[in-house]
C-alpha cells in the first residue's frame, strides 16, 4: 500500500512551515527548495537538502523517500516556479508548456510510494468558478500555472489540509482546516476528524492517519 500524499495549503504567514516543527528529526527529510530557513527554533536539528535545479529537485526526492519515514517539500509553489522558468529557457510557446505539464505528471507520480509518508507544502489562490446555471462561485485552491493541472493538484493527495489564523479576542489559533467548507478544497479520510479545525501539527495528523489505518 502507498504511503500517504499530503498538502498543506494557506498563505504565507498562515502556519504552513511552522506546522512541521513536531515532526521527527530523526525520521524526517526536508527538501529546502525556498531556501529561505525555516520559521521555528527546532529547525536546526532537522535534515535538509536544498535544491534549486530540476535535476537537483529528482535526486532529493528519491534520496528523501529511500532514507526517511517522512519526506517534506518546501514548497510545490516554488518547485513549478522553477519549473516553468526552466521551461521557458528551453522552450517557446506551445512546447513551454507542454513540458511544464509532463513534468507536474511525471514528479507528482514519483512521490507516489511505499516507503515514506510525502507533504508537500504551496500557496492557495481564491478563483471565481462559473457554474453551468450561470451564477458565480468562490473557491480556494492550491496555485499552480498553467490551465492543465489547475484545480486537479489537490485529486492526486490524501489529505488536503488548509492553514487557518483564528482570530479570538487577544488570542492567536493556527489551525488545519479538516475538510472542505464549501470554498477550500480540503480533505481528509471520512471519519478521521470528528473537528473541522485542528492545530497545525503535522506530526499529530500523521499520527492520526497511522491509526486510522492501523
Amino acid at each position: 500500500m502507498n504511503k500517504a500524499l499530503i498538502g498543506i495549503v494557506g498563505s504565507s504567514g498562515s502556519g504552513k512551515s511552522t506546522s512541521l516543527r513536531n515532526l521527527p528529526v530523526d525520521k524526517t527529510i526536508i527538501i529546502d527548495l525556498e531556501r529561505k530557513g525555516l520559521p521555528f527554533r527546532e529547525a536546526k536539528n532537522f535534515q535538509t537538502i536544498s535544491a534549486a535545479t530540476l535535476p537537483d529537485i529528482d535526486k532529493a526526492i528519491a534520496t528523501g523517500i529511500n532514507n526517511a519515514e517522512v519526506v517534506v517539500i518546501e514548497s510545490f509553489t516554488k518547485y513549478c516556479e522553477i519549473l516553468i522558468e526552466t521551461a521557458q529557457k528551453m522552450y517557446k510557446g506551445y512546447d513551454v508548456w507542454s513540458y511544464y505539464n509532463k513534468a507536474i505528471r511525471k514528479t507528482l507520480e514519483s512521490l507516489k510510494n511505499e516507503k515514506a509518508t510525502v507533504v508537500i507544502t504551496a500557496i492557495d489562490e481564491i478563483v471565481k468558478i462559473m457554474q453551468p446555471t450561470g451564477g458565480e462561485y468562490n473557491t480556494r485552491r492550491i496555485k499552480v500555472q498553467g490551465k492543465v493541472h489547475e484545480g486537479c493538484i489537490e485529486k492526486e493527495l490524501l489529505l488536503v489540509l488548509f492553514t487557518e489564523v483564528r482570530r479570538e479576542k487577544d488570542n492567536i489559533e493556527y489551525c488545519f482546516q479538516t475538510n472542505s467548507d464549501g470554498i477550500t478544497s480540503a480533505k481528509t479520510p471520512l471519519g478521521m476528524f470528528k473537528d473541522l479545525y485542528i492545530p497545525n501539527d503535522l506530526n499529530t495528523v500523521i499520527t492520526s492517519l497511522e491509526e486510522y489505518y492501523a
